[in-house]
C-alpha cells in the first residue's frame, strides 16, 4: 500500500484553490507557456483539476510554481504536471515535485497510469536524460520561447510506479519514512 506523502527532503506541495489563479498564471508567463496555442481546444471537462498544490521549499517556504493532476479519464489515467518559475527553481526540485505528484496519484485515486507531457527545455529540471523512456514526441508542436518545440510524453503504470518507488526513491524522504508508512502529519486542506 502507497501513502501519499507531501513532502520530500527539499520541497512541500501545500494545497491551491482558485484564488492562487493569478499566481498560476504568472508562472506560466514566466516559463513561456503563455504562447502556446493548441490547435483544438480540449473537450469539455478533460482539464478539471483532481489535485492542484504549490510547490514550496521546504527550509524557506520560498514559493517555487505549481503540481497538479488533472483530466482523468474513465480508463483509469491522469495527466500529472509541474509548473515550476525558472528564476527560483533549483536543480532537481522539478523531478521532486513530480514524484511526489505520481505517488499521490497512485495512493489516492484508483488509476492504472499516469501520463506527462514536456519539451526539451523542462528535461533538466526533471532529471529526464536521454535513457528515459518516453512512448512517443509530437514533432515541433508547440511554439513558445521563439521557437517551434518537441512535446514529448512519459507515463507510468501503477505495477511500474510499485517496483520504482521501492528500489529509486529512498533518499527523496526523510531516513525514518517510507512511501508505505503514513506520513506523520496528513495533508492538510483546510
Amino acid at each position: 500500500m502507497l501513502f501519499p506523502h507531501t513532502a520530500s527532503r527539499r520541497i512541500v506541495l501545500h494545497p491551491a484553490s482558485s484564488t492562487d489563479q493569478a499566481d498560476f498564471a504568472q508562472v506560466f508567463v514566466r516559463t513561456g507557456v503563455e504562447s502556446i496555442r493548441p490547435a483544438v481546444r480540449p473537450a469539455r471537462g478533460t482539464m478539471r483539476a483532481h489535485a492542484i498544490f504549490h510547490v514550496t521549499t521546504r527550509n524557506t517556504g520560498e514559493r517555487l510554481g505549481f503540481g497538479g493532476l488533472h483530466a482523468l479519464d474513465p480508463a483509469g489515467h491522469i495527466r500529472c504536471a509541474v509548473y515550476l518559475d525558472p528564476r527560483r527553481a533549483r536543480l532537481g526540485v522539478g523531478s521532486e515535485a513530480i514524484l511526489l505528484l505520481v505517488n499521490y496519484a497512485f495512493a489516492t485515486l484508483d488509476i492504472d497510469r499516469v501520463i506527462g507531457q514536456t519539451t526539451e527545455a523542462s528535461f533538466a529540471s526533471f532529471g529526464i536524460t536521454a535513457g528515459d523512456q518516453e512512448i512517443g514526441a509530437l514533432r515541433d508542436h508547440m511554439y513558445f520561447r521563439g521557437r517551434h518545440w518537441d512535446l514529448h510524453n512519459f507515463q507510468i503504470e501503477r505495477a511500474g510506479w510499485e517496483e520504482y518507488v521501492d528500489r529509486n526513491t529512498d533518499r527523496m524522504l526523510h531516513p525514518s519514512l517510507s512511501w508505505r508508512t503514513a506520513p506523520a502529519q496528513p495533508l492538510d486542506v483546510s
